[in-house]
């Protein structure tokens, strides 16, 4: 079986499992363990089963945005898989990683954070609000919060040197352009998703108590989460092939045909980044709410049922 064949029967797999999804997420019994191991991962009780199906909902969109992007998605790669050189390399199905979560989790994350309301509480019903507002930083582990801003940087820097080594002869004109076409890329996801922060944190946050604005903090930061994720990833395109063009260049090869470059390509830093960022979702900083995300305890049941 040759490498297009076989991708192209994985896109098909993975296009089954997003048509799956949106099915089975359409039933109402759906949720009900789900919503359960986000209480116990996040450490946040669920008071009440109008939350517990407030939670359910706002992930159901999710997930259905999520898996309406993924297919759109592997529409688009299997097109590059059969109209271009990728298919042919065994390291193609890297770049639909890429794709998929630069083009899937940051988008419809932020597009469903900023169209959907986790809470709608009653006009007259008391309101609560943060003395001042959050960024970011404030919802994100440091390192997380950073890691786009280093790699951009690291990214520009790479294309600069590839740049400068194209000037001198050493690199061709055609390989530093792809370099700069995927830094280019790679600043424009930077612009579009900084965008999307904006308006992530700008959204009002209608909650009662402070139970139900943690809720919302917590599907905001994994909003932010997603889009810095996305940011990593378009930045590690340039990155990547900045060190690979400029490692065969000290090899000799001005001009290395694209089944060289997508060989020596560094991909185990897409999986890094990506296992980094999954590994931060579906928490919150402690000291946003103490209350809760210190104590020893799991986060319980709510009342009137088991969650199971």
């Amino acid at each position: 079986m040759s490498f297009e064949t076989f991708n192209l029967l994985l896109l098909a797999v993975f296009a089954g499992v997003a048509v799956v999804m949106l099915f089975v997420v359409r039933r109402e019994s759906w949720g009900t363990a789900h919503v359960y191991r986000m209480s116990v991962r996040a450490r946040l009780p669920i008071e009440s089963w109008d939350m517990w199906r407030s939670i359910r909902d706002r992930s159901r969109a999710i997930i259905r945005a999520n898996m309406w992007g993924l297919l759109l998605s592997l529409t688009l790669v299997a097109a590059l898989l059969v109209w271009t050189p990728i298919g042919s390399s065994p390291f193609a199905l890297w770049i639909l990683t890429l794709a998929l979560v630069v083009g899937v989790l940051g988008v419809t994350s932020a597009v469903v954070g900023v169209r959907e309301r986790l809470f709608s509480p009653a006009p007259a019903a008391v309101r609560i609000a943060r003395p001042s507002a959050l960024g970011a930083r404030d919802y994100l582990p440091g390192w997380a919060a950073q890691l786009p801003l280093w790699l951009v940087a690291a990214s520009i820097l790479g294309c600069t040197a590839v740049t400068a080594s194209s000037l001198g002869g050493s690199i061709a004109a055609g390989t530093a352009a792809t370099v700069c076409i995927a830094q280019a890329f790679a600043a424009l996801v930077l612009v579009v998703c900084r965008a999307a922060e904006r308006r992530v944190l700008a959204q009002p946050q209608p909650a009662t108590n402070t139970l139900e604005l943690a809720w919302d903090d917590l599907f905001r930061a994994d909003s932010l989460n997603a889009l810095r994720m996305s940011v990593s990833m378009a930045a590690w395109l340039p990155l990547g092939l900045a060190i690979c063009v400029l490692y065969l260049a000290a090899l000799g090869l001005a001009d290395p045909d694209v089944s060289r470059v997508l060989t020596t390509f560094p991909w185990f830093g897409i999986p890094l980044i990506q296992v980094a960022y999954t590994a931060t979702s579906g928490r919150l900083p402690a000291r946003l709410y103490p209350q809760y995300l210190r104590a020893q305890e799991v986060a319980p049941r709510p009342a009137g049922g088991a969650l199971a």
